[in-house]
């Protein structure tokens, strides 16, 4: 790809502890033509930065409120228009969420001269996903996941680690429900256009790794080998 080419974008989502977003994050470490896009990271990189898109972000998305199509659109393109020169791929995470929203995400990359590449699930099942979530926190300030009972700060960045209220199990239950539920427009609206892939999110990391890095159109090997924590 030319430098100079707009970025592929491809949409990427799963039940909650898939493990997508730290994937993507890995991913990102290893291969710097990856830029990624989450409705929730950025929005709040946004706000701390004191960007006016940010400010008006902030305060729904701490209250953890689905945003409305016209402010994730905005929030896209917002992001679009500032990848990073070297990103070949842009990886998207938290929208669409609906077929109103691919039409809007189709629309919003077509209006950057891009295209999307394909609409990724990382599945696994739902007592799975429980047993991940149980002692899981997020990185309040870069939103990677760790695992780590003794970790006291983000190994990625830095900063400090908290536990997401909607990880609750009775909360979990119901956002594992309403994926199954919801998922199932995009999942057909992209199918039926060719764009469907899924990847095994219950295999060991490396591959899932390599998997998904194939359907990101990234050199599986250059993946493999990169640098690692």
């Amino acid at each position: 790809m030319s430098p100079s080419a707009p970025p592929v974008v491809v949409a990427v989502t799963g039940p909650p502890g898939a493990g997508k977003s730290s994937a993507l994050i890995e991913l990102g470490r290893r291969a710097p033509v990856l830029a990624r896009f989450g409705v929730r990271d950025y929005g709040l990189h946004l706000a701390a930065e004191g960007d006016p898109l940010g400010l008006v972000l902030r305060e729904p998305l701490l209250r953890q409120e689905l945003l409305t199509d016209e402010l994730v659109q905005e929030e896209f393109l917002h992001f679009l228009d500032r990848a990073p020169a070297r990103a070949e791929v842009v990886a998207v995470e938290g929208y669409p969420r609906d077929e109103r929203q691919c039409d809007g995400l189709l629309a919003a990359v077509a209006s950057r001269g891009a295209r999307v590449g394909g609409y990724v699930i990382v599945d696994i099942p739902d007592d799975l996903a429980r047993q991940r979530v149980r002692g899981r926190r997020i990185c309040v300030r870069c939103g990677a996941p760790t695992d780590a009972m003794m970790a006291v700060r983000c190994g990625a960045c830095g900063g400090a680690l908290a536990r997401r209220r909607d990880d609750a199990a009775g909360t979990l239950d119901r956002r594992l429900a309403d994926f199954r539920r919801l998922s199932r427009g995009p999942r057909d609206y992209f199918a039926t256009r060719g764009l469907l892939r899924e990847v095994d999110g219950a295999q060991p990391a490396e591959r899932v790794l390599a998997d998904l890095a194939g359907v990101l159109g990234i050199e599986v090997g250059a993946v493999l080998a990169g640098p690692r924590p």
